[in-house]
């Protein structure tokens, strides 16, 4: 059995995405009423994935690029 990886931002979870990782499934958090939480297979290089995202700029640049409409 593949243990998985509970990731809170739907940012990061794009990210993983784009990276290639495969969403497994979507939940609703059970902290929050509102919110969702996406799940992930585990693995070393999704973590390294994770680490990689603070630091990747071109990304937040265009995350904040959609977000204004461009």
């Amino acid at each position: 059995m593949t243990e998985t990886l509970v990731v809170h931002s739907r940012k990061l979870a794009i990210y993983l995405q784009c990276r290639g990782f495969l969403l497994v499934g979507v939940e609703p958090d059970l902290k929050s009423n509102n919110r969702k939480v996406f799940i992930f297979n585990d693995s070393d290089a999704i973590r390294r994935a994770m680490i990689q995202y603070k630091n990747d700029k071109s990304f937040h640049a265009f995350l904040a690029q959609m977000a204004e409409g461009r």
